[in-house]
């Protein structure tokens, strides 16, 4: 079993999308962190011809047997624990890249002590609270309801803290346990969202863990996009000092890069 890898859940559709990442690990992978691939079983073939690194290719149904649709790609995420391949893992989606060098130590805090992403979202807050009237739903409304849902399952008190955007780093204890007491079936059949799940779930087991921030800037909606891209004339040299890389999330069509 490895202590540490960076594992990437994806499917045929992120399939350029996963090439750019491959390639961003391969250049600033600086501690050589294996680089684990899960797709479909379907999909296996196309992945180990065309993405340019990796360490280990997986097929989901090797471990996990419900992999189908956005829902199910949450499921295996948490699931991997199931495979045994690592006690600690970097779980980063497929509409991520890496855009300068990283090593364990920005993962781990000592031996046995992973960061957690966990603040209070200000960022994305001070975002939403000017331009939530562009968009048809409540993002706050439904973020607390979530989150007070799943605090009071778990029992866990406090104030609502986030435990994103992706990647995310995973103690697969925590993911064991969730599962042991709870059932993650259970779980994802309440709510479909594993950040909230793992970041509650490490707090309630007592987990071991050090707090930091996002490791990654994420365009969540393509009007943020704009707003830094156009309006404010952020290029990515302007996220360098605070992240290691950056999501362009792959829901609204983003282009590849920033």
């Amino acid at each position: 079993m490895e202590k540490f890898v960076i594992y990437c859940k994806s499917y045929k559709g992120d399939l350029e999308r996963v090439k750019l990442l491959s390639e961003t690990i391969n250049t600033h992978n600086k501690d050589n962190i294996p680089f684990v691939i899960s797709v479909s079983e379907e999909d296996k073939e196309l992945f180990e011809q065309e993405v340019p690194y990796y360490s280990t290719m997986i097929a989901d149904e090797s471990y996990c047997g419900n992999n189908k649709g956005w829902a199910g790609q949450q499921f295996v995420k948490a699931s991997f624990f199931l495979t045994e391949i690592a006690e600690y893992y970097l779980c980063i989606d497929s509409d991520s890249y890496f855009f300068k060098d990283f090593f364990l130590s920005d993962f781990m805090a000592g031996k046995d002590t992973p960061y957690l992403v966990m603040h209070s979202n200000e960022s994305f807050f001070n975002y939403w609270d000017r331009n939530a009237h562009k968009f048809q739903f409540d993002y706050r409304e439904s973020y607390d309801r979530e989150y007070l849902s799943i605090k009071e399952h778990l029992g866990t008190g406090g104030k609502i803290m986030d435990y994103g955007p992706a990647p995310f780093i995973w103690d697969t204890k925590v993911w064991k346990w969730l599962n042991l007491k709870y059932g993650i079936a259970n779980l994802f059949h309440k709510h479909t969202n594993e950040l909230k799940w793992y970041g509650e779930g490490a707090i309630a087991m007592g987990a071991n863990f050090y707090p930091i921030g996002p490791l990654f800037a994420c365009m969540h909606y393509k009007d943020q996009y704009k707003l830094y891209k156009e309006d404010l004339g952020y290029r990515e040299k302007h996220f360098h000092n605070q992240y290691l890389g950056m999501v362009m999330q792959s829901n609204w069509g983003a282009p590849l890069k920033f």
